[in-house]
């Protein structure tokens, strides 16, 4: 562990407003956290010890700063209550605290609390019905009115019977342990900030799994996920949300697909029922996810992608920015979603994303939360200005709607994309109302039905449609004369019609397509430029790049 946290004081990352920096200065992450919040160690001499066993009443309190090993059970509570500018650390060192009202561990008044996870221990903490303060209502296991931090290596149970499992009115800091949190609504819960460096984490809610609040202040209600492991399941999960069924696509080996499944409405009163929501930015440096969400996997204002490995399946979008969504880096598997990755700004410039979707894979639209549970929002069809911008990385695509879809432009520039889409939907595998620029990008289009909507309205290099029949679950590869491989793709479903782009593919340039064994065609690209906009085309169709 602590080869993770030098690596994390040492690195630097993209850019946050809350920092005040510029554009192109980095993010020096170790800013947001002190070395007490990472810190596990403790000497066993120095500590408060107190065995829970032998407390009397039902309230233990902590009035002073310092460190406190705690051991054994209690029915009641932990109450920390300390001067405003007190750090209290609390050890857990198997510890089982069950209350009969509020929060198992409560946390009035502090500076900071610190949860330390002793090594091998096991620990468990269960809340009871609400406590009020005042005008407050204290309603979650472990509470703190200021900042929380949680490090160590043991394990943690948290059971929320009553709303939320970890609550924090300021900042929420991640570490380290083990720990599972059940939870009536969210799993843990922060006011001004969630910052993850470690930890192995799993969330099963009724709301939220992991949400940050603050929307007053533009400097707060980040969250920035920097490594870890979190797996995350909301309500009942992606449940019966539109899916391409039994569909396995992708850069691999596939599977098949059996159809579309189809998702209801859900009542008004529902709760917000995302993986992570952050109320202003949210940033994944790194870490592994696992997400069976109700609602949107990944939220946030602005939402930027740098690494990680993710498998998301959601009832609704698997990652939703309000404004701008962008992916550098990582391992994205999405298997179940409304819509796969939707902003206002779409970029992409690397990273392996397999996307099956009920509707569109990428969709530069934003401004819609909740659009799987009411079909396109209303969206006017014309240039709203948003951009769907790839430059890099491997994109593959299953889409029940369009694979591509911007309300204002697409720019292609690098990067492979791969789509199957079926044109007998009305939709198509790219659309935009915008300009459509394809430059550098290797682009393969699997359909049915010869209609390629918009894609053949994209400008620049040289793209041909070919009519072509392929098999679900048998790799489609298109190489160039020299055996290159330019793209490949594992289609679910079947198809009929294949248009490919390049920018190895001039004019007369000389390529194949095999679909498993068989070579489904081979030659050169031709210099006709035929719109193929519409179906019944001939062997092969080209539209010269302008």
């Amino acid at each position: 562990m602590k080869h993770k946290i030098t690596w994390l004081l040492l690195m630097t990352l993209m850019v946050f407003p809350l920092l005040h920096a510029g554009a192109d200065e980095p993010l020096d992450l170790s800013k947001l956290y002190k070395a007490k919040d990472v810190e596990a160690a403790w000497d066993e001499s120095a500590v408060h010890t107190i065995d829970l066993n032998t407390a009397h009443g039902d309230a233990v309190t902590i009035a002073e700063q310092g460190d406190y090993l705690l051991r054994g059970s209690l029915q009641g509570q932990v109450v920390v209550d300390a001067p405003k500018d007190a750090k209290v650390r609390l050890i857990l060192d198997g510890v089982t605290i069950t209350s009969a009202q509020g929060p198992a561990i409560y946390e009035k008044q502090a500076d900071k609390l610190m949860i330390t996870l002793a090594e091998k221990s096991a620990n468990s903490l269960t809340d009871g019905p609400a406590l009020t303060e005042g005008e407050d209502t204290i309603n979650a296991v472990l509470y703190a009115e200021d900042d929380l931090s949680i490090n160590g290596t043991g394990t943690l149970q948290v059971n929320g019977t009553q709303k939320h499992g970890i609550q924090s009115k300021a900042d929420v800091i991640l570490a380290g342990g083990i720990i599972t949190v059940t939870a009536v609504q969210d799993g843990i819960r922060g006011r001004n900030s969630l910052l993850m460096l470690n930890g192995d984490i799993n969330i099963t809610c009724g709301g939220d799994g992991m949400a940050v609040t603050r929307t007053d202040d533009a400097e707060k209600g980040w969250v920035i996920l920097a490594d870890g492991k979190l797996t995350v399941k909301t309500g009942s999960g992606a449940g019966e949300a539109k899916t391409l069924s039994g569909g396995k696509g992708g850069f691999g080996r596939g599977g098949s697909g059996r159809g579309w499944q189809t998702q209801e409405s859900p009542a008004d009163d529902t709760p917000s029922q995302k993986g992570v929501k952050a109320a202003t930015t949210l940033t994944v440096l790194g870490g592994q996810y696992s997400f069976d969400c109700a609602d949107d996997g990944f939220h946030g204002t602005t939402v930027t992608l740098q690494g990680g490995t993710m498998a998301i399946q959601t009832g609704d979008d698997a990652v939703h920015a309000d404004k701008d969504l962008t992916v550098q880096d990582g391992v994205i598997v999405i298997p179940q979603c409304y819509e796969g990755l939707e902003g206002e700004n779409v970029t992409v410039s690397g990273g392996d994303i397999t996307i099956v979707s009920s509707d569109d894979a990428l969709n530069a639209a934003g401004g819609n939360d909740g659009s799987g549970f009411g079909g396109r929002g209303g969206w006017a069809e014309a240039d709203n200005g948003g951009t769907i911008a790839i430059s890099g990385g491997n994109i593959a695509i299953h889409a029940g709607g369009d694979g591509l879809d911007s309300n204002g432009s697409i720019v292609l520039s690098g990067g492979k994309v791969c789509i199957w889409a079926a044109s007998s939907t009305g939709e198509g595998a790219i659309d935009f109302n915008g300009t459509g620029t394809l430059s550098g990008t290797a682009l393969m289009i699997l359909s049915t039905g010869g209609v390629m909507r918009d894609a053949a309205a994209l400008t620049g290099q040289s793209m041909m449609a070919i009519s072509a029949a392929g098999k679900a679950g048998l790799p489609t590869v298109l190489t160039a004369e020299d055996g290159t491989e330019l793209a490949a793709f594992t289609p679910a479903m079947d198809y009929d019609t294949v248009m490919i782009s390049a920018p190895q593919l001039t004019e007369g340039t000389v390529f194949a397509i095999t679909g498993g064994n068989e070579q489904l065609f081979a030659g050169a690209m031709s210099s006709n430029t035929s719109d193929f906009g519409g179906s019944g085309f001939g062997r092969q169709r080209n539209r010269k790049g302008k």
